[in-house]
């Protein structure tokens, strides 16, 4: 199996079931994933990377989820944030068609205003797609605004009035999706920081003790051909001079 491949035909799935509001049908997986050919244990595990996003196979039946896994700081800021967004004038739909018109014909910033209002619950809705990704809540509604006041600046682009809505969604969308794999990207540099201290921790208390004596960066690169003496440096600098066995005093932070 192409990894990458495989890669782009997940997040293209992902975002497919996120339109869909967390469905996805069987005969859309099957055309994503059947061209890959997975053996019957990638497809176990893919299926079940799906349920741990909350996405299920089907068809959307018109219900919200109401049950979303936020802890007490994202399930107050949802409420607080609710709240406020309540306080905003309504629209009825002649008013919503003229403020896109509005907008849609350029030079209009009370009606743009107006326009970045009426979406601020779609921006929550979407966010509550996206929330098994593991970024807290604030921070995709965030990412999300962002996205629509790019979108809204952008709608004079388009070819029709018809084609704001979808557009507006997708920007959203690309926003939150973009600001997930930012945050996955710094997670696994995270991890690889962290693999690498510990690794050179483990390496410097065995030949500390086969010293009998604290070693030098310059003694443990010696010793070990797999860490250059930068790496052993940052992870002294990293972990505050305090790594068993290494004698790190002299590295400046």
């Amino acid at each position: 199996m192409n990894v990458t491949e495989y890669k782009a035909t997940l997040d293209r799935a992902v975002r497919l079931a996120h339109e869909g509001h967390n469905y996805l049908a069987e005969e859309e997986y099957q055309n994503l994933f059947g061209p890959l050919k997975l053996t019957e244990e990638q497809d176990a595990l893919t299926r079940q990377y799906f349920e741990t996003l909350n996405i299920k196979f089907g068809e959307w039946d018109g219900e919200e989820e109401i049950d979303l896994p936020l802890d007490s700081e994202n399930g107050n800021y949802l409420k607080f944030y609710l709240e406020e967004l309540r306080e905003l004038p309504k629209y009825s739909p002649e008013e919503k068609k003229a403020i896109i018109h509005s907008v849609y014909a350029g030079n209009d910033d009370e009606a743009k205003s107006k326009l970045l209002n009426m979406y601020l619950e779609d921006v929550v809705d979407i966010a509550k797609l996206y929330v098994y990704h593991g970024m807290r809540l604030e921070d995709l509604i965030g990412e999300g605004n962002i996205g629509l006041m790019m979108a809204v600046d952008l709608l004079v682009t388009l070819d029709s009035e018809d084609e704001v809505d979808g557009f507006i969604g997708k920007t959203v969308m690309d926003a939150m999706d973009a600001a997930i794999n930012r945050d996955n990207e710094e997670r696994d540099r995270m991890d690889k920081v962290v693999e690498k201290i510990t690794e050179i921790g483990k390496a410097a208390k065995e030949l500390a003790a086969e010293l009998r004596r604290d070693v030098t960066p310059e003694e443990l690169v010696d010793e070990n051909e797999q860490f250059t003496l930068e790496d052993v440096i940052e992870a002294i600098r990293l972990t505050g001079n305090h790594i068993e066995g290494l004698a790190g005093g002299h590295i400046a932070e």
